[in-house]
């Protein structure tokens, strides 16, 4: 059976572009690790995922003309798909990307001037239940300690996650780092937490619902279908922050920070969040709304730029944005939440082919942050995925920087 692949090059995998400069991409079918010459290749060029620059194609046998070129005008994202053809059948696609003068690429919407406000009023909320943690133990080896946590929070809804600590833990000598969920419905404990506890750390590892965690796969389908479904967009229409679905989330991230916090084994100095997608945004509110975390890692942020089709509403790319939904977006967009976090360490992984978390809005967030101490890892081909040269950076980088 023939294996086909499309590899794709720029002339930008090393840095981004500048106005003015020359911007190419290049694709090339193989299969089996040859180079195939009888095939069609079309290409599609878009930047910042909405307007289409250019489109072409060529033989398969072209090498220098075998992908769009193009004088950089205009600052953005540029994202070049790359479609291989044989006898008119698709056999392969890609896509690989590039930034222009990502520096200059500013959120869409202006930080509301009762921001602080409103985010304080939602402490206070967190903060007037009162802190009930219960452990429940599920499993131990010679080295980790794994429990079910359940902490209070607002509306009657938990923080409902599966909480790792190494085997016999000495009072204030373990950093602690808190680890969200992407999109969806589902238990907390997916695994990654596990080897933070084996390097040292309190790790909290939450589902964004407050849902009870370990319940049969079917459980939680159900949920998704009949009580949670479209969840990330919920009350925004409203224009009503206080509506949206996900300030409960946010609340739980806060509540989960102070659940770590208030664990004797706590050093009192780390206090990391590492996330990636919904999992990021959930990183930039925590961070915002808990001065104590010391730093965060992120990859693929959603909620960033929303109101130019981040997501979860790239539904609206390119459409006139009702007034109710700018006002409601404004307040949790990562773009706001960035200009309040100071100070700290903040690792960002962008993928430039990402379809789901655009690299403009994801960079109008980066920009927006208002720590100097903040680092930029570019990943030209990578798509909505996690990868785990991306994971053991992100690991690296907390050993790293963390406070003795």
């Amino acid at each position: 059976m023939s294996n086909y692949y499309m590899m794709s090059f720029s002339s930008h995998q090393d840095r981004a572009a500048a106005l003015g400069e020359t911007l190419q991409f290049f694709g090339a079918l193989l299969e089996d690790s040859r180079r195939i010459q009888n095939a069609e290749i079309f290409w599609c060029l878009k930047r910042n995922g909405i307007e289409t620059v250019c489109e072409g194609s060529c033989s398969s046998r072209a090498y220098a003309l075998c992908g769009p070129l193009l004088t950089v005008t205009q600052p953005g994202h540029y994202c070049c798909t790359f479609t291989a053809k044989l006898d008119g059948v698709t056999v392969a696609r890609t896509a690989i990307g590039a930034l222009a003068a990502p520096e200059t690429i500013r959120p869409g919407l202006p930080v509301p001037s009762d921001f602080d406000a409103f985010w304080q009023r939602q402490r206070d909320a967190v903060n007037a239940v009162p802190l009930q943690v219960r452990l429940t133990a599920l499993d131990k080896s010679p080295f980790t300690e794994v429990f079910d946590l359940q902490a209070s929070c607002t509306n009657g809804t938990p923080v409902s996650g599966i909480f790792a600590r190494p085997a016999n833990p000495r009072k204030g000598g373990h950093p602690a780092v808190l680890v969200p969920h992407g999109a969806g419905v589902r238990s907390a404990g997916e695994g990654r937490f596990l080897s933070f506890a084996a390097k040292g750390f309190l790790s909290l590892d939450i589902n964004a619902h407050g849902l009870p965690n370990d319940m049969p796969i079917g459980y939680y389908m159900q949920v998704a279908q009949e009580q949670l479904d479209g969840y990330p967009v919920r009350g925004f229409e409203s224009g009503d922050p206080e509506k949206v679905y996900m300030l409960g989330v946010f609340h739980r991230v806060y509540r989960a920070l102070q659940a770590l916090m208030d664990m004797p084994e706590w050093d009192g100095r780390n206090l990391w969040i590492f996330g990636g997608s919904q999992a990021s945004w959930q990183a930039f509110a925590g961070a915002c709304l808990m001065p104590a975390v010391s730093g965060l890692t992120l990859w693929i942020p959603a909620g960033c730029d929303m109101v130019n089709g981040g997501w979860p509403f790239a539904y609206l790319m390119g459409k006139t944005v009702p007034t109710p939904l700018q006002r409601a977006m404004a307040y949790f967009d990562c773009t706001s939440l960035a200009t309040r976090i100071r100070h700290i360490p903040v690792l960002c992984h962008v993928g430039l082919a990402d379809p789901v978390c655009k690299a403009d809005g994801v960079m109008a967030a980066y920009n927006s942050l208002a720590t100097p101490d903040k680092t930029l890892n570019l990943h030209y081909e990578m798509g909505h995925e996690t990868l785990e040269g991306e994971v053991a950076d992100m690991e690296r980088f907390i050993m790293a920087h963390l406070k003795a």
